[in-house]
Formats: structure tokens, C-alpha cells, sequence
């Protein structure tokens, strides 16, 4: 870790420390879910499953924002290890559905709680004021990026 002085709280040493910040998080994350038997990425994709309902690969492609690709070898992977099925479509026999297996809703259940003692834990040292002005600013930047985003698409 490297630290930094106020006099380098520029953009630039903010987004490096802000992208160091997730991938630490994400690893300590995954690796307390991962014990569980279900890593962070396969936990993303069941809880999508589970809040769109049946859905084809293609929206959770979309919902996902991944290439549908990446999606497709994520579903025969799961697929295989009994955590979701594929179903076919009633009235497009080229499209498949997706449905969360029993397997697959106990797998999310199983790593609910080992997910969020590891978040617990990364904010361990914050108080609740500061937790308050992470997410304000945090969200600040979220709009602001959501804006030039949209502007870019335009």
C-alpha cells in the first residue's frame, strides 16, 4: 500500500486507490464465498437468475453486462454442476430459458452469510459518519460517470 498525502488526493491517485480498493475487495469477497462452494462471478449470475425469474441467456447477457460468450460458458458450467437448467423457449425453439435448480437457490443461501461477514469486515474500521460520506461521494461519481456514459452512447 502505498500512502499518500492530502496534497494527492488528485483524481488520478483517487481512481487508482478507488480501483485497488475493488480488486481487494472482490478477492476477499470471493475467497469467503469461494470456501462455501460458490465464487463471487457464479453468485452474480444465480442472483440474476433468481431476480429476473426464467430468462433467456441473451438478457442476462444484457443484465450482466458481459459479452453473451462469457455468459454461455458460465451457464455450461453451471449447468454441469446442477445449479441452474436450461429449458426450451414454448414459442422460439432457437432460444433457451434459464431457471434456477434447487442446488442453485441453496448454493446462494449457503454463501449469504459468509458474503456479508467479509463486507462486515472491510468496513470494520469506519464509523457510521464515514460510511455516510463514502456512499454520498461515492454516488456523486457514480452519476456523474452514468452521464458522461450516456453522453457517449449519444
Amino acid at each position: 500500500m502505498i500512502e499518500h498525502t492530502s496534497d494527492d488526493a488528485t483524481p488520478a491517485v483517487i481512481t487508482e486507490t478507488l480501483l485497488s480498493v475493488i480488486r481487494l475487495m472482490r478477492k476477499q469477497v470471493d475467497a469467503a464465498m469461494s470456501a462455501q462452494g460458490l465464487s463471487l462471478a457464479r453468485e452474480k449470475l444465480l442472483t440474476a437468475i433468481a431476480q429476473e425469474g426464467t430468462c433467456r441467456p441473451a438478457e442476462l447477457a444484457n443484465v450482466l453486462q458481459q459479452s453473451p460468450r462469457t455468459i454461455t460458458d458460465a451457464i455450461d458450467a453451471m449447468d454441469r454442476d446442477g445449479l441452474l437448467v436450461r429449458r426450451r423457449h414454448p414459442t422460439d425453439r432457437r432460444s433457451q430459458l434459464l431457471e434456477l435448480t434447487e442446488a442453485g437457490k441453496q448454493a446462494l443461501a449457503q454463501v449469504k452469510k459468509p458474503k456479508q461477514e467479509a463486507i462486515d469486515r472491510l468496513f470494520d474500521g469506519l464509523d457510521l459518519a464515514a460510511r455516510q460520506q463514502l456512499l454520498i461521494s461515492l454516488q456523486s461519481i457514480e452519476i456523474l460517470a452514468q452521464q458522461i456514459e450516456e453522453q457517449n452512447l449519444n
